[in-house]
């Protein structure tokens, strides 16, 4: 008698470089099997020993086994090898088809399903495997021991019977011997002899109805075996076509990022070139493409992560009003010029540090924000944050408003904005673009964050959506890094503004600052009498005004110019405070005389720069600070290998390196990459992740492991920093560069990686 093995798991080392395509046939080949299995375990369930599923399930086992044997699958053979014993000790009436059996034989399907998709997987990985290996070995066992105890017995088990059928024509003869009794008998018995025939009819009558629908349910069980069939075939077709697309959209989004990145880096080194204003107005233009070609890559992706289901979130503490401020960092360079207002106002009840997920919040904000700007020409647009009532302990929740003056939703389309592809109205598209997505993933978001999202409009006056988040209280906290200056502190200063949000945001700054007297004027004419009533009373001139650049008719240009051409005036600090964050390139600018531009909206940390910027005191911004930290460092004579397969981007690359004095090589692939380490040394690697021959990590892993150098790595990806950072790090990199990236981004990494 053979002994129970102990079976343990082994994950397959592939040789794909030989086998790629037999395993790719072999897996399609095997999973055609399985499917025919799984159709014959569904007839088995109705009729529990049907000779020919039991054969077709037989045939799996035995077809799988033998090409597993040929590819070394060890898990694959061995399960299929077990299976096929048990199969035939039922073949061979052995052992019955019962409940037990029946289960370990369905068990066994599925788990070569399962082994098959992890091979699938591996196969498209380069070997590589992330999920959670299959361990079969309790089925093993199982499938083993039911094997072994029927041949200990040697007592072959009576076959399982058959589903109970009706055979009416075995009950013929009775009504034949019935009908020639009733033929012979006595007048006595003439009532009865009509009742039976009466009865003999029913009888007959109800049988013919009984094989009818006998025959009815043999051909609606042939009929459900098949469109499960079906059911299972398009299963699995739209598993393969979701992964293809997955796959597809992964890979162009690379090529897309990577081409992207040539061009902005391409048009930034344009623009620091000397050109005309007109020349350099156009390279803004092509940046602010890109940039909007970039986020339509972006949803586009974030989109397919939705229907995959591969969409994750993050549970860090963060700065909630920081998340905020940077949305409208980097939204408003998107007004293009328009007389917009822009403004937030976060209730001081909402705790500063809480635990979510900013990346996720500051795209819905960003969509939100966007698409206002998008559909308002002028008036303003702005977001309100409150402290809505707390139900729960430790738990934070939120109510987010973006309200806008723009064109407003009509009623009938206002459900429909939240579908896939989908705007108000079909001309939408073509006067502001955009790809239909960006409410979408907002929903998405925000319900996958435990919320709802709702908007209120009224057509032609404006649009606010409304959406409320639960976040948790954060465990660490986070540091404040503004630094109020004193400066200004006991001084006086003048805000002149009608936009009501810029006023009073000034206002609390200026408080924080310990500014006693705020004086606030709502146009030039004001402003200036205002001015000369300090004079009058012998008050002290305010250290500084700011002059709001949205007054009609050019109003704080004038007042700008009328105060810069008065000598006692000329101490006044002018600062403008405007919608346009490129004003202070402007001529008119200039002409006024203002000093500083503070763009909108107003934001602390900008204002307690620009105060100690114009008071000429110490405090800088923290990026002002980093600027000439690395103006500072030289590096000059860095050796460099650069590992990158698209030309555009190696000619950028070389640019910013040679500006940088960098000393580079370059390989087209990871395994010229490879060789070229095994004959110089460089003091970093920047590694591009995929490339023909041999991509980025699998050549890190090489270096890492074959090679044994220790060189700092850093991943040049055009994916998701997030998909890519863990992979990056798991083959030994040391950083990662997301695409697109500028000088300063480089300069930075090198100077982090060579521990300058």
């Amino acid at each position: 008698m053979e002994e129970i093995i102990e079976f343990k798991p082994q994950v397959p080392l592939l040789n794909l470089q030989e086998d790629r395509d037999m395993l790719s046939d072999f897996s399609r080949e095997a999973q055609r099997h399985l499917m025919a299995a799984r159709n014959s375990l569904l007839i088995l369930e109705t009729v529990v020993s049907d000779k020919e599923a039991i054969e077709s399930i037989f045939k799996t086992f035995h077809t799988i086994k033998g090409m597993a044997d040929f590819l070394n699958l060890h898990d694959i053979f061995q399960l299929s090898k077990a299976s096929e014993k048990l199969l035939d000790l039922i073949r061979k009436r052995a052992i019955g088809f019962d409940e037990k059996t029946g289960g370990l034989i369905q068990s066994a399907v599925f788990s070569l399903q399962e082994l098959l998709e992890l091979l699938d997987e591996q196969i498209f990985q380069n070997g590589e495997l992330k999920s959670s290996y299959c361990d079969i070995s309790p089925l093993m066992g199982a499938i083993q021991i039911v094997v072994q105890s029927v041949k200990k017995d040697s007592v072959k088990v009576p076959p399982a019977q058959r589903m109970p059928t009706i055979q009416f024509s075995a009950d013929m003869n009775v009504y034949t011997k019935f009908e020639t009794q009733l033929q012979t008998a006595g007048e006595e018995f003439l009532v009865k002899k009509e009742l039976v025939k009466r009865l003999l009819t029913d009888f007959l009558v109800l049988s013919k109805e009984l094989k009818e629908l006998q025959s009815k349910l043999k051909e609606r069980q042939r009929e459900l075996i098949k469109e499960r069939e079906l059911a299972l075939k398009l299963t699995q077709q739209a598993q393969n076509e979701a992964r293809a697309k997955s796959e597809y959209l992964a890979n162009m989004s690379h090529e897309i990022r990577t081409l992207i990145n040539a061009m902005m880096g391409f048009t930034e080194l344009l623009r620091d070139s000397p050109l005309n204003n007109k020349q350099k107005e156009h390279l803004n233009t092509v940046m602010i493409s890109g940039k909007m070609l970039l986020g339509i890559v972006n949803d586009i992706l974030d989109f397919s992560k939705v229907e995959s289901g591969k969409l994750t979130f993050e549970k860090i503490d963060f700065d909630l009003r920081q998340s905020v401020v940077e949305v409208f960092q980097i939204i408003r360079p998107r007004l293009m010029g328009k007389p917009i207002n822009l403004y937030f106002s976060i209730d001081a009840a909402i705790p500063r540090a809480v635990n979510g997920d900013p990346t996720r919040l500051k795209q819905i904000l960003i969509n939100l924000i966007d698409n206002a700007i998008k559909f308002t020409e002028d008036g303003s647009i702005g977001l309100v944050l409150i402290l809505t009532e707390q139900e729960k302990e430790n738990v934070i929740p939120l109510n987010f408003k973006v309200s806008d003056t723009g064109i407003g939703i009509p009623e009938d389309k206002r459900t429909a904005i939240f579908e896939s592809y989908t705007q108000a109205d079909d001309s939408t598209t073509r006067l502001y673009g955009g790809t239909g997505l960006g409410l979408t993933l907002c929903k998405t978001f925000v319900e996958k964050m435990g919320g709802q999202i709702s908007v209120h409009s009224e057509f032609g006056k404006g649009s606010q959506f409304e959406f409320t988040i639960e976040m948790s209280q954060a465990q660490n906290g986070t540091r404040n890094l503004e630094v109020i200056p004193a400066q200004l502190a006991d001084k006086s200063v003048v805000i002149v503004s009608r936009d009501d949000h810029a006023i009073a945001a000034l206002q609390k700054i200026c408080q924080d600052m310990k500014i006693l007297d705020i004086a606030v004027a709502a146009s030039a004419k004001q402003a200036s009498e205002l001015l000369l009533k300090m004079e009058a009373g012998k008050r002290a001139l305010p250290e500084m005004i700011f002059i709001d650049c949205l007054l009609p008719n050019k109003e704080a240009f004038m007042l700008s110019y009328k105060i810069s051409q008065q000598e006692r005036y000329q101490k006044i600090k002018r600062v403008a405070v405007a919608a346009d964050v490129k004003l202070d390139n402007s001529l008119e600018f200039r002409d006024a005389g203002f000093h500083h531009l503070l763009a909108k909206p107003v934001i602390a940390k900008e204002v307690y720069d620009m105060v100690s910027l114009q008071t000429g005191k110490d405090s800088i911004s923290g990026r002002q600070v980093l600027r000439e930290e690395l103006d500072r460092i030289s590096c000059d004579g860095i050796r460099i290998l650069v590992v990158e397969d698209s030309p555009p981007n190696q000619e950028l690359l070389k640019v910013h390196f040679e500006s940088l004095g960098c000393v580079c090589d370059y390989a087209n692939n990871g395994q010229e990459a490879v060789a070229k380490l095994k004959e110089k040394t460089f003091d970093i690697c920047f590694m591009d992740l995929q490339m023909p021959v041999m991509g980025g990590v699998e050549a890190a892993k090489f270096i890492r492991r074959e090679l044994k150098i220790n060189i700092p790595i850093i991943a040049l990806t055009a994916a998701e920093v997030e998909e890519e950072k863990q992979k990056c790090l798991d083959a030994g990199m040391n950083d990662y560069l997301p695409k697109p990236f500028d000088v300063d981004e480089l300069k930075a990494k090198i100077i982090k990686c060579a521990k300058m």
